[in-house]
């Protein structure tokens, strides 16, 4: 690519070159130049292909829609030269061609002497093609013609090179080279085959109906072609197996007219593709844009720029996630986790900040949690029925529990109870309303037996100890017995009183333990030897038994 492959020989010389029988050297070559050609030119062999390096500097993508218009298809630019030299235009000839629809090879001019050189050339090479940006799958090619290369090692060398490039991960490979260095060298390219060998040897009068080389994979036959409207003279080549230009039209390129299409080997693509840190979804080459895409059993958003969406985003007014670890896809059926706020992702993806009691996959409790708007909560919580205890999510089992200035007890599945119960081996009472909370400082009703309401009064602590004695339950003054209202008598303030169900009798005669009483107006039994009740008298005694003699 950077000399003259002219074939020089004997004048009588005469070489069969693919089974055509050549005229001898004399008369097809001109030892002092290469013949101009002008691309348009209906007589010579197609030009699939150009190769270009800093000569042609900064090319267009206009210029390369011009080779377009003349049959090329692909562009191999040299990218590197042995271990210290960059082609300075590759980055712009490259992205330039791209863009233009061709495909783009790359290609090492070689100066290495042995195989250890060989080694650190290709290493070379493949460091500055990954700077590029460029796939691994990218055509990678050797250019072998340099005269510090034609040593007798020649082919271990050159296998030293292609070995250490697949062992950087680049097997899409080719070898150029020409006639007289295969000779001289004895050059053996069978690692290769020979549909992988790029051959270059130019014709004094190239002509499409005497193609040379057609047992190798492409054949460079002028190095002073001239494309109309663009600068500098080019080297072309047929390709025969289409190695060089079977990857024509990848990626995101703009075609003849100017429109941009991604491409895939030549065809208009039709689904997602990777591109510039992003996905973005096409149609028949034509990026989509601000509409709902389904792929690989996922759904994904592209936006108003083509991009798809990730992280949160609000579509119709409704908010949905898309991941925040390059995934790109909807979240749907599950929690998902925001700025430290928890959201719940429905079956359509759409998002509502996380609240209620819902799995998430946590070590407590089956993995359940409570949440409030997105936050993990402390404090009680309605559910089931009852209320229960959380911190920080966490459900909370047995124990006593403090809200709202009022005290409860949570059992050992933190459901609050209520009604009356034996903790710690003391009795408490939590209602039976539906409040749940301890009673304290109070009388409270437990239940009935018998009909009988059953009372206790609540210390200070909550503890409770049955009612007994006469007492004021707020509604008014009874007698209780183990919290419950009393029928019968029972001594107080020195006298016998008779209670019927807490209520103090009066002025009523009681019959009690096969004797009969008297109560009075005071509630209090009557005694004494002389008692006159309703115009009569009566003898009660007056040694302290109050029964009627």
């Amino acid at each position: 690519m950077n000399f003259k492959k002219v074939l020089f020989g004997a004048a009588a010389a005469t070489v069969a070159v693919s089974g055509v029988s050549l005229v001898p050297f004399s008369s097809a070559f001109a030892a002092d130049g290469i013949p101009t050609i002008t691309a348009g030119d209906s007589t010579v062999p197609a030009m699939d292909v150009v190769d270009v390096a800093s000569y042609q500097g900064n090319l267009s993508v206009s210029a390369y829609n011009t080779m377009k218009k003349y049959g090329v298809k692909a562009v191999i630019v040299k990218v590197s030269e042995g271990t210290n030299y960059v082609n300075p235009y590759a980055s712009t000839q490259i992205k330039n061609a791209q863009a233009a629809g061709l495909a783009v090879g790359v290609y090492h001019y070689s100066r290495f002497s042995n195989a250890s050189g060989a080694k650190s050339e290709a290493n070379y090479f493949a460091k500055q093609v990954a700077a590029l940006g460029l796939s691994k799958s990218t055509l990678m090619v050797d250019d072998l013609e340099d005269s510090s290369t034609s040593g007798s090692g020649s082919t271990t060398n050159a296998n030293a090179f292609k070995d250490q490039l697949s062992a950087n991960g680049y097997n899409n490979q080719m070898l150029y080279t020409y006639p007289s260095y295969m000779s001289a060298t004895g050059l053996n390219v069978s690692s290769y085959g020979n549909d992988r060998v790029w051959m270059a040897s130019y014709p004094f009068a190239p002509n499409k109906n005497n193609l040379w080389y057609t047992n190798y994979g492409a054949w460079q036959w002028n190095s002073a072609t001239k494309f109309p409207g663009v600068n500098g003279f080019f080297d072309v080549s047929k390709d025969y197996s289409g190695k060089l230009s079977s990857s024509a039209m990848t990626g995101y390129l703009q075609d003849k007219d100017g429109n941009w299409y991604w491409f895939e080997n030549g065809v208009k693509y039709t689904g997602f593709r990777f591109y510039m840190g992003t996905y973005y979804y096409f149609k028949q080459g034509v990026r989509q844009e601000n509409q709902w895409v389904s792929q690989w059993g996922n759904t994904y958003y592209v936006g108003s720029d083509g991009r798809a969406y990730d992280g949160v985003r609000t579509i119709d007014g409704k908010k949905y996630f898309f991941g925040n670890d390059g995934t790109f896809n909807l979240r749907t059926n599950q929690i998902v986790k925001v700025d430290n706020v928890d959201y719940r992702a429905a079956a359509d993806g759409s998002l509502t900040p996380n609240s209620g009691y819902h799995y998430d996959g946590s070590q407590y409790n089956g993995g359940y949690r409570w949440y409030e708007n997105g936050q993990l909560y402390t404090g009680f919580r309605y559910y089931m029925g009852t209320y229960y205890w959380f911190i920080d999510g966490v459900r909370q089992n047995e124990g006593w529990r403090q809200a709202w200035g009022l005290t409860y007890w949570t059992d050992n599945q933190g459901r609050a109870v209520q009604g009356l119960r034996t903790l710690e081996g003391k009795q408490y009472y939590f209602g039976n309303d539906g409040t749940y909370n301890m009673r304290k400082n109070q009388v409270v009703t437990t239940g009935s037996e018998g009909g009988v309401d059953v009372k206790y009064r609540a210390g200070v602590d909550g503890t409770l100890s049955p009612y007994s004695g006469y007492q004021n339950d707020g509604t008014g003054w009874y007698w209780f017995e183990n919290g419950a209202k009393f029928t019968g008598f029972r001594m107080y303030y020195g006298a016998y009183y008779f209670f019927q169900n807490g209520v103090r009798q009066e002025n009523q005669w009681v019959e009690q333990w096969g004797h009969k009483y008297y109560v009075g107006a005071d509630g209090r039994t009557v005694q004494g030897s002389n008692v006159n009740i309703n115009g009569q008298t009566y003898n009660f005694g007056t040694d302290g038994t109050f029964y009627l003699r």
